[in-house]
């Protein structure tokens, strides 16, 4: 197919004359689909826009260049399929040739379709995300209904977080002038060519910092970016408090008024994340580049990006005006913890020793980097930082691992009071037309939005100007507060709560609202309903041992759960206690998560132990926790209510109940009906011997690898092997099984003396059940890390292929085998898993 779609190609080309690859049928050169632009001038200068697909690269000549502002709507004319060779090629088409003129690799990385491309195509609109060097975020395609022959095209912006206003689009194109490949410009290659064609194997390797985060050879590193995202996916938060501690556990950093960052690296390649997980790489590229030139391999850091004032305090208003006029270099990078280090978990070591580790390492870092170095207790700390214009401290116990979480270990004691708010609505300035007068905010309070009072000074006229610009197009009719607000007042404009603020006061009133506040800036890096009130806690209430510790004589509180009736044995025969389950689960649940959340599970109930009566739940029911919900659901005919959670403390809500066993659905609720993995559960009969089993999981392993598929093999904590494939949520649940019992039957018609794939017992004689019914609508499998109601309180586990040849049963981890090391190692694989991303061709 891609040698027909190429014959235009050829046509139009005499390769006895020019470099440019000839057209010949490509091999898809990873599980992403890449794309590429290269400035072109020829006859007239452009930019072609090519899109991996059908084994081609699919062609737009952009001839003003794409642009990152909304509003405009770029010509794009539809060109000859390309070959996939053609990504490679920078140099010089020779003259009297077709597309005479140099060619520079513009930008390149990979894009990933809305949905079918083809299906896309047919209705004439593309939507698509890019991740390249220069082009990021989604794009759209529009063809035009035009007379003429040409297939023209628009090549259009979304609204998303990488788009740019006019004034900061301008001059976009003129500042990015040189190749993404050898850092030249066009005069460069066409000075470097003399004439001769060059082809970008010869070139220099790239030069850019802000590379794709994903890996372009079939198996990924388990070091790469994507799987180091996936293994930290979130910073260490500090609890508010209303002192600092005293007491020689402690120590104190000063508190940065900044934006939060975690910075990820793999072989020079560097990605700068918020706290809530948006990629900013590209609005901090000096620090991106400081951090790459470390002498490291790969590491995961924890820093503040800040501006510094003439006093050499870091004010956040004046981050965000370099951020607003593209002024980067005046943003400095305080480092004050690290993650993870060439290869090497470091969130269970200590927090000084992961210090000693990142002083070393930024010993010879110059700025815009810097080591956060800390301080001793002393009674007037926070009083000295107070004098030197500080915003606060930040004190963190001396042993406290990394959890990712806000915990008792990190505390932060401020200067003044000062918080994010949502903006909910504006009162319009008097004396200036289309410009704010006063802000109305709010917060999340049990979910809902809160009013928390206005605040009218703090920005300029011409922020005024700027923030009713961004509020209007948000405005809405109703109020989105859940109390009446300004009832009666026809100066309120009440908008969409989607904007934040960062918002400085005196005090709170006895009515909720903030006194005397002042607008310190805008803020990007939240999610609006993370954003709740600060109340400061008492020091002597945080301080305490923050180990779970007994609430009354019954009880014991993880993640703010209370867990009744700790002491009552659940594992007959066993010292292992309701408490102890509770303990596990708050241990492996950051784990856990990632494979249960927004998926549908069943639950296995033991509410008096496993010696008693257990029983599988999976409708909702009162008094199961508020961060347990459910979801209506209707199949074929049917309408049934469902169990999901979302985090950590859903889980151990679960677990309050008596909860032993959790069994997910192999699809999220976004995807409901399209699964994003493939189960197989080796089910052997009694006497087959677990090497047997063992055999099975590599047999169906390397079956899956002929068709494409990498998968996973986890201990089941009962007698088998699941084997699973994780795969994109593009086939529906019929097709999915189908599939799953073809590959099955297939297995069983081979070699029938060792499989079975019918569910009948009689049939199973000495035999491995090869169970695929776990890939339908209505069936959920044990999901991993799940603790097993069985003697000796086995795990779920996922492991290694690896590491599968070592264990001699599938119960063999349990719960009081547990340790460090072997949660690091499931770490690992985990995150492998959750970065892998391949397509099931049915």
């Amino acid at each position: 197919m891609a040698r027909e779609l190429l014959k235009k190609y050829n046509e139009k080309r005499d390769f006895g004359i020019t470099a440019e690859p000839r057209g010949k049928a490509g091999k898809r050169s990873s599980e992403h689909l890449r794309f590429v632009i290269q400035l072109h001038e020829a006859t007239r200068t452009h930019y072609d826009l090519r899109l991996e697909w059908d084994g081609v690269m699919k062609s737009w000549a952009v001839t003003r260049g794409p642009s990152y502002d909304p509003a405009d709507k770029r010509l794009a004319v539809r060109t000859e399929d390309h070959p996939m060779d053609y990504n490679e090629f920078e140099g010089v088409i020779p003259e009297k040739q077709y597309g005479a003129g140099p060619v520079m690799i513009w930008d390149e990385g990979v894009w990933m379709p809305e949905e079918d491309p083809a299906k896309m195509e047919k209705k004439g609109h593309l939507t698509f995300s890019i991740d390249g060097f220069r082009m990021k975020g989604q794009w759209h395609l529009v063809r035009m209904h035009t007379p003429d022959k040409r297939e023209n095209w628009l090549l259009i912006k979304s609204k998303d977080d990488f788009a740019l206003s006019k004034s900061k689009n301008d001059g976009f194109l003129k500042r990015e002038h040189t190749s993404v490949v050898t850092g030249r410009t066009m005069a460069e290659i066409l000075k470097a060519s003399l004439g001769k064609t060059t082809q970008r194997r010869h070139l220099r390797k790239p030069m850019s910092v802000h590379q794709r985060p994903f890996k372009t050879g079939a198996k990924k590193s388990s070091t790469s970016l994507t799987s180091l995202m996936k293994q930290y996916p979130g910073p260490e938060l500090a609890t508010l408090v209303d002192k600092q501690p005293n007491r020689d556990v402690w120590v104190h950093e000063i508190k940065y008024d900044g934006y939060r960052l975690m910075a990820f690296v793999d072989k020079g390649t560097v990605i700068l994340r918020t706290r809530g997980g948006q990629d900013w790489t590209h609005k901090f590229t000096p620090l991106a580049k400081a951090i790459a030139q470390l002498t490291i391999e790969s590491a995961v850091f924890d820093l503040e990006a800040c501006v510094l004032n003439e006093r050499g305090q870091s004010d956040f208003g004046a981050l965000q005006a370099a951020l607003s006029d593209n002024n980067q270099k005046i943003i400095h990078g305080y480092l004050f913890d690290l993650l993870y280090l060439d290869g090497e978990d470091l969130t269970n070591k200590a927090l000084i020793e992961r210090k000693v580790q990142l002083s070393k390492i930024l010993k010879a870092a110059q700025a815009p980097l810097h080591f956060s170095d800390h301080l001793e207790s002393s009674p007037d700390l926070l009083e000295q930082a107070c004098e030197i214009g500080a915003e606060g401290l930040v004190s963190k116990k001396k042993d406290s691992l990394y959890q990712g979480r806000r915990t008792n270990d990190w505390v932060k004691s401020k200067c003044g009071l000062e918080q994010e708010f949502v903006i909910g609505g504006f009162m319009p300035a008097k004396n200036h037309t289309k410009a704010i007068g006063a802000l109305l905010l709010g917060y999340y309070k049990n979910k809902q939005f809160t009013y928390a009072g206005k605040v009218g000074t703090g920005f300029s006229q011409q922020l005024a100007k700027d923030i009713y610009q961004r509020l209007i197009p948000l405005q809405i009719m109703k109020s989105p507060f859940g109390e009446k607000v300004g009832r009666g007042r026809r100066d309120y404009i009440f908008v969409k709560p989607e904007i934040l603020c960062e918002i400085s006061f005196i005090e709170w009133t006895s009515d909720g609202h903030i006194r005397h506040g002042s607008l310190k800036g805008l803020r990007e890096d939240k999610n609006p309903i993370k954003v709740v009130e600060e109340i400061p806690k008492p020091i002597e209430q945080v301080t305490k041992d923050t180990k779970p510790r007994s609430t009354s004589k019954d009880e014991v509180s993880y993640r703010g759960v209370k867990i009744t009736h700790p002491d009552r044995i659940v594992f007959p025969d066993t010292k292992i206690t309701k408490g102890d389950v509770a303990e596990y689960y708050d241990r492996i649940a950051p784990l856990m998560v990632p494979f249960v959340r927004s998926r549908l599970i069943s639950l296995l109930r033991c509410t008096d132990g496993i010696g008693g009566e257990c029983f599988f739940q999976r409708n909702p029911m009162q008094g199961m926790g508020d961060e347990v919900y459910s979801r209506s659901l209707t199949h074929k005919g049917n309408k049934h209510d469902y169990i999901y959670v979302q985090n950590e403390v859903g889980i151990l809500q679960l677990v309050q109940m008596g909860t032993m066993e959790l069994h997910a659905w192999q699809s999220s609720i976004s995807t409901q009906g399209k699964p994003d993995q493939i189960i197989f559960d080796l089910d052997p009969d009694a006497g087959v011997p677990f090497e047997a089993v063992k055999l099975a999981a590599q047999d169906i392993r390397n079956r899956l690898k002929r068709l494409g598929l990498v998968s996973f093999p986890r201990l089941s904590g009962g007698k088998g092997i699941h084997v699973v494939a994780p795969i994109k949520p593009e086939h529906g649940w019929e097709e999915i099984k189908e599939f799953a019992r073809g590959f099955a039957e297939t297995m069983v018609r081979e070699i029938p003396g060792a499989y079975v794939a019918n569910m009948s017992k009689k049939r199973r004689s000495g035999k491995i059940f090869v169970d695929f019914f776990r890939n339908d609508f209505s069936a959920t499998a044990i999901a991993p890390f799940s603790l097993r109601a069985r003697a000796g309180a086995p795990i779920a586990w996922p492991v290694s292929w690896t590491d599968l040849k070592k264990y001699k049963t599938a119960s063999a981890i349990q719960l009081h085998t547990i340790d460090d090391k072997l949660i690091q190692k499931a770490q690992k694989v985990s995150a492998e898993f959750l970065s892998i991303s391949q397509t099931l061709k049915l």
